[in-house]
């Protein structure tokens, strides 16, 4: 009697088969019972339900006989073992905005955050970001600060795939389309950064995605003056 394969996760099943001989050709009916799981046979095979069952090692005994009640039994073994939680995304990081001359400003101490963001990200190239912007009540007051928050994000992520050279993430770029930017419900002025490993979901509770047609990113450094052509001078006369 053996067991394939020898080991599962939960919910896995398992394969049993039986060789039982009877030296007088006589007709044989195999039976089975097991210490965990649920079982189904199916003459000299058996298949193992490991759903809901727990993990370690289970006991298959397996039994055949004959039509005058002549009997053998042996046992085989598998173990079970509990799949790994699946995977969820968690807060990696957050810069704040404290420039109010500049609110949505990603200033030196935030861009040395991101630049880690960015190496981890590189790390792991089937995760994405989601940039979470935020605005205080107080901000948003000013109607220039109307779209604050959005701001903040688009910046954001701005510094993370390299649109925004002035960021420096020369090497460090990454898929504008690996990050998604949103809003999220707060008195704070503030974006938070996301990993989402493969595999898991951002759920985005009390926040709402930005639409990036409509804002703009923000240089971090003011454009230099245009230089202007002396005037010349007349000629000698």
């Amino acid at each position: 009697c053996t067991a394939t394969p020898t080991t599962v996760r939960a919910g896995d099943p398992v394969t049993i088969n039986s060789t039982g001989n009877s030296p007088d050709g006589r007709p044989l009916t195999y039976t089975y019972t097991s210490t965990g799981g649920k079982l189904t046979p199916n003459g000299a095979t058996a298949t193992l339900d490991t759903t809901g069952a727990s993990a370690g090692p289970v006991t298959i005994n397996c039994s055949v006989s004959d039509d005058r009640n002549l009997t053998a039994s042996t046992t085989t073994n598998a173990n079970i073992e509990v799949p790994p939680p699946p995977p969820t995304s968690s807060k990696l990081n957050e810069i704040t905005f404290p420039n109010d001359k500049k609110p949505a400003r990603v200033d030196n101490t935030a861009k040395a955050i991101l630049d880690d963001v960015a190496l981890r990200l590189q790390r792991e190239p089937d995760s994405k970001a989601v940039v979470v912007g935020y605005a205080t009540a107080d901000e948003t007051k000013k109607k220039i600060n109307k779209n604050l928050a959005q701001q903040r994000a688009i910046n954001t992520k701005a510094c993370l795939d390299g649109v925004e050279v002035s960021c420096e993430n020369q090497g460090k770029q990454i898929d504008p389309s690996r990050i998604e930017v949103r809003t999220g419900t707060g008195d704070q002025n503030k974006a938070e950064i996301w990993i989402v490993p493969s595999g898991a979901s951002f759920t985005g509770e009390g926040t709402t995605p930005v639409d990036e047609s409509k804002v703009k990113v923000q240089a971090r450094t003011a454009a230099p003056a245009p230089h202007k052509k002396a005037a010349k001078k007349p000629a000698a006369q």
